[in-house]
């Protein structure tokens, strides 16, 4: 490499360094996830990526279940969604992944039954055919009604990690070194936010399906709106159960204060009529 050549990409290198905002291209970073290799991938590159997918719009995917039935991503459309990628040959961190996640299902008496979805998607296209990925959800003791175990193609894996802003590369010793992100995605399927780690609190999974629920279910007309609005407010988080439940403890202690304040007012008026005719 000449002098004038080395020069030219250590000014390059500085300039870069010097101006991180003109990297960027409306908020999204340029650095293309087909592009991350294992010299140059990094977790602070894998979250930038990740948190800058919020907002995208999934495409219409096409999977194969466990059961081998073909489904599409617009079937879960209407209801929140949420999302984790997974391969099959794991060692540890995927199952221990899906089997925190399935703490979701906890709430659902709070939360409505069938008011939402989950989709644990293999990404090794290779290996995470329909007989892994059911193998995989019995291994991890996950077999509850809209979690569906799914396959896909890699162009499918790569279009769909895209959109979810997924990072993940293959290992010259095998396996994946991916980021650990489970994805909430909305009913119009936009992706709404990212949670990163394999262990979760129920709190930390039900909060953001709680808030995706209810803006749905608070938005329909007249009294089925404000009721589901009554049954948002009452929706709490039991620390001691590690579930939601919904309780109307407020509404009866403000019920209670106004009857109190009813029968001190007329308690009142009734002494003000006995003074009154005593004087008489």
């Amino acid at each position: 490499m000449t002098y004038r050549r080395l020069l030219s990409l250590t000014l390059a290198v500085l300039w870069a360094v010097a101006n991180p905002a003109l990297a960027m291209d409306h908020g999204k970073p340029q650095v293309q996830q087909e592009n991350i290799t294992a010299q140059s991938f990094d977790e602070a590159t894998a979250l930038r990526i990740s948190q800058a997918a919020i907002g995208n719009q999934l495409g219409d995917y096409t999977f194969v279940d466990r059961s081998g039935r073909t489904v599409r991503m617009s079937d879960y459309r209407g209801k929140p969604l949420v999302i984790s990628l997974i391969y099959t040959h794991c060692p540890f961190i995927c199952a221990t992944t899906t089997r925190s996640l399935s703490t979701i299902k906890q709430s659902q008496e709070a939360l409505g039954a069938d008011s939402f979805n989950v989709l644990t998607v293999g990404f090794d296209t290779e290996n995470d055919i329909p007989a892994a990925m059911d193998d995989f959800a019995k291994r991890t003791g996950v077999d509850l009604p809209g979690w569906a175990f799914v396959s896909a193609d890699a162009d499918t894996i790569k279009k769909l990690s895209k959109d979810l802003g997924f990072v993940f590369f293959p290992l010259e010793e095998g396996g994946f070194n991916h980021i650990t992100q489970t994805t909430f995605v909305d009913a119009q399927g936009k992706v709404y936010l990212h949670i990163y780690g394999e262990d979760f609190e129920n709190k930390t999974l039900l909060q953001p399906l709680k808030n995706l629920i209810y803006n749905i279910k608070t938005a329909e007309p007249g009294m089925a709106g404000v009721s589901n609005k009554v049954k948002l407010f009452c929706t709490v988080y039991d620390a001691k159960t590690g579930q939601y439940k919904v309780t109307y403890g407020y509404f009866y202690g403000i019920g209670l204060g106004i009857l109190c304040s009813l029968l001190i007012s007329w308690w009142l008026i009734l002494e003000y009529r006995k003074s009154v005719k005593r004087e008489h």
